[in-house]
This record gives C-alpha cells, structure tokens and sequence, in this order.
C-alpha cells in the first residue's frame, strides 16, 4: 500500500513495517546485527524435525545440540544462498562487549533446497550461552555466483555486516531468530 502525505513524499506501509520484520526490530538483530532489509525468500528453521524456529521463541541448548534443517524456500536451483547463524550478546546481554560469535556457515546452498545441499565452511557449533538469554540469528543472503564466499579468520569478534560486504553479499534476504539461556537442573524438568 502507498500513500502520500503532506508533503508529497510516499509513505510504504505494511511492506516495510510487516509482520514478518516487526519481531526482528523489537528483538534488536535488526539495528544491532542487520541492516533494515525487504524479505524476498522464505527460509525455514527446524531443530529435532519438528521444532520450528519462530522470532524471539525460547529454545533449551539440550535440544540445540545437531545441526537444524535450514530450508530455502523460493527462487531455483540456479540461485546460491549463504547461511550464517550468529550469536550478537556474547558473552552476556547486559555488556555484549565480544559480539558477535559465529556458530555456523553454509555457503552455495540452491534455491528450493536445504542447507544440507551447500557447502559447511564453518562447521555448526550448538549454542552454549552462560551469562543471560542469547539471542541467536540465522541470516541468508544470496550470493552472486559459485564459490565466493569464503570462512573468516575467526568465531570470535564476528561482524554480520562486514561479513556481508567483503563477500559481496549485500543485504540479506531473509532471518529468523530464537532466544535460549543456560539450562539449569530445575528448567530441565
């Protein structure tokens, strides 16, 4: 929907502000970590088969532990995606001082399939948050062409955006986040 205002100039609304883009900027990963984008592909999230990851939903590390199955929904098996999951509140929430850490990268994954079908450039490490609940992203970005993207030098210190410009991503087109905290004995049961 467009409308103009007083002054002339176009005011986008429902498209910029949608549902699906409101959760990532009242959870902050929009601001902190990405830059406001336009989602352009559905990307599925699944831990354990069945747990599907919706915006600012809690998550045990214990049921964290394998890989989750990252479906691209959209374009075709021409387009390549990168998949990165990134935690931005290390090591705690309240002084997130080393953000961010890098927890996965999957690199050449075709359109209309799931991560499984790209290559791992930076191996999944579960999450494991210690100090507070950790917010942990998944962001996919397409790529221009086979092979360009390649593994930073480190987890540590990672930076969602530069990451993006030195591998010529651009913005990304489509995120979900989920939140999770250290499982005490008395949460567990």
């Amino acid at each position: 929907m467009d409308i103009k205002n007083h002054t002339g100039t176009h005011i986008i609304i429902k498209l910029i502000m949608g549902r699906e883009m409101e959760p990532l900027v009242v959870g902050r990963v929009i601001g902190e970590v990405l830059d406001y984008f336009i989602p352009s592909i559905k990307m599925a999230v699944s831990y354990n088969s069945n747990k599907l990851v919706f915006n600012g939903h809690e998550f045990y590390p214990s049921a964290l532990t394998s890989k989750p199955r990252v479906e691209v929904q959209g374009e075709d098996l021409r387009s390549l995606f990168t998949l990165l999951m990134t935690d931005p509140d290390v090591p705690g929430p309240s002084d997130p001082y080393l953000r961010e850490h890098l927890h996965w990268i999957v690199t050449d994954i075709p359109g209309t399939t799931d991560a499984s079908f790209g290559r791992e450039v930076v191996n999944y490490e579960s999450p494991r948050p210690n100090i507070g609940i950790h917010r942990f992203i998944f962001v996919l970005f397409k790529q221009k062409k086979r092979l360009s993207v390649s593994a930073p030098a480190s987890r540590d210190g990672f930076n969602t955006r530069q990451f993006a410009e030195e591998n010529d991503l651009g913005l990304p087109v489509a995120a979900v986040y989920f939140n999770a905290q250290r499982e005490t004995a008395a949460r567990r049961r």
